[in-house]
């Protein structure tokens, strides 16, 4: 059974997707860009923002660095 206030998994990928996608289209990057800075490809990018994918903690930790953020400032409020 599902409490309306506790998010699902797929929730919490489709919120976590949204915010790379801003924090990507803020710095005026591509899919390609955050590829070439993260060293994930292009592809799992695009799943991971369209909520289709659960990511990893090193995918976390690689989009974090490419944000200069910490991992706890990502996922803040997930």
């Amino acid at each position: 059974m599902h409490d309306e206030g506790m998010s699902t998994t797929r929730d919490v990928c489709v919120t976590f997707g949204k915010r790379i996608r801003t924090l990507r289209t803020k710095r005026g990057w591509y899919q390609e860009d955050l590829a070439a800075h993260s060293g994930i490809g292009r592809v799992a990018i695009s799943n991971l923002e369209n909520g289709k994918h659960e990511p990893k903690l090193k995918t976390i930790q690689a989009l974090a660095g490419s944000f200069d953020m910490s991992m706890s400032a990502l996922l803040k409020g997930l």
